[in-house]
């Protein structure tokens, strides 16, 4: 959709982490280099920062630069640290990539000061996105929070207990099938002519195609990984800690109604409910009606853009 030269400059940069890891990170910054925000994209589960290519550039057509990093088991991270795809870290791995979006948006703060920043997560990264601005209540002049879901309660208790057995039993970078088909084996249940084990994500088959045929998509995650992530999305929805919100943060939560992640709609009610009650005043959740997983490639992403576009433009 939008090329390289479209008015952005597309390059790609190392952040060597508080850890001495390395993460490779993409950044679009404005033909001209004339910038009016800043915005920091979290990716999500088994996928990289280069599927936001068209979004970035999209955004930087309208002077807003944008860092997305690949991150821990992931991406360019993981191939550059010769890593296992699919895992973070021996321990506290949430936390260590939290810590490594911060780091980045710092590093953000410090190449553009004065000038507003804005972070997005998309699912997993969404997670990320919501525990990030929870522990650094004043980092970010707004949050894009996309294809999120509420707590899983007892269920979340009960896989936590699977991933760490497995963890015992197979070494923490054992690639878990089973945790993965019990986070993840009913998301196509609903849909009646799925071609593949991924249609749960988009309408659009070719975006659909192109995510299956990306060796570094779709790849199963470690036992550790799911441990992590499980702790990652008690923390996002612990309401204790999403109060240290400030009551002006401008949040906008935005998902598919046929988003399975999101309990089509339901449990992206329960997460607007969550942070209406922590008194957010600028607060909107929007539904995109027959949208799935991935709304910025769906077949209505054009419009979608655009709305996530003015959203930015109007906040800045």
């Amino acid at each position: 959709m939008y090329k390289m030269g479209d008015a952005c400059m597309a390059t790609m940069g190392t952040l060597t982490c508080s850890d001495s890891t390395e993460v490779v990170y993409r950044i679009w910054v404005p033909e001209g280099g004339a910038v009016d925000g800043t915005l920091l994209i979290l990716h999500g589960m088994a996928e990289h920062s280069a599927r936001y290519d068209d979004f970035a550039r999209f955004l930087a057509a309208k002077q807003i630069a944008v860092y997305a990093p690949d991150h821990r088991g992931h991406g360019q991270t993981a191939l550059k640290g010769n890593a296992t795809l699919g895992w973070f870290a021996e321990r506290d791995g949430w936390q260590r990539v939290v810590d490594d979006a911060l780091e980045l948006a710092n590093l953000i703060a410090a190449e553009y000061p004065q000038k507003p920043l804005f972070v997005l997560g998309h699912s997993m990264g969404s997670f990320l996105a919501r525990t990030l601005i929870a522990q650094n209540p004043d980092l970010v002049d707004g949050a894009i929070i996309m294809g999120t879901g509420a707590g899983q309660g007892l269920l979340g208790k009960v896989g936590k207990m699977i991933a760490s057995s497995n963890v015992k039993k197979h070494g923490s970078t054992h690639p878990d099938k089973l945790m993965d088909k019990m986070s993840f084996g009913s998301f196509n249940n609903h849909i009646t002519d799925a071609k593949t084990p991924f249609d749960w994500l988009s309408r659009d088959a070719d975006k659909v195609k192109e995510y299956v045929e990306d060796p570094l998509c779709g790849f199963v995650c470690t036992s550790r990984f799911f441990c992590d992530l499980l702790d990652g999305v008690q923390m996002a929805n612990d309401r204790h800690r999403a109060q240290s919100l400030p009551a002006d943060l401008p949040m906008l939560i935005i998902s598919g109604s046929e988003d399975p992640v999101g309990k089509f709609g339901k449990g992206v009610g329960k997460v607007h409910a969550l942070y209406q009650g922590c008194g957010l005043e600028d607060l909107t959740v929007t539904l995109i009606e027959g949208a799935r997983h991935e709304v910025l490639n769906e077949t209505d992403r054009t419009d979608t853009m655009e709305y996530l576009g003015a959203w930015i433009l109007a906040r800045l």
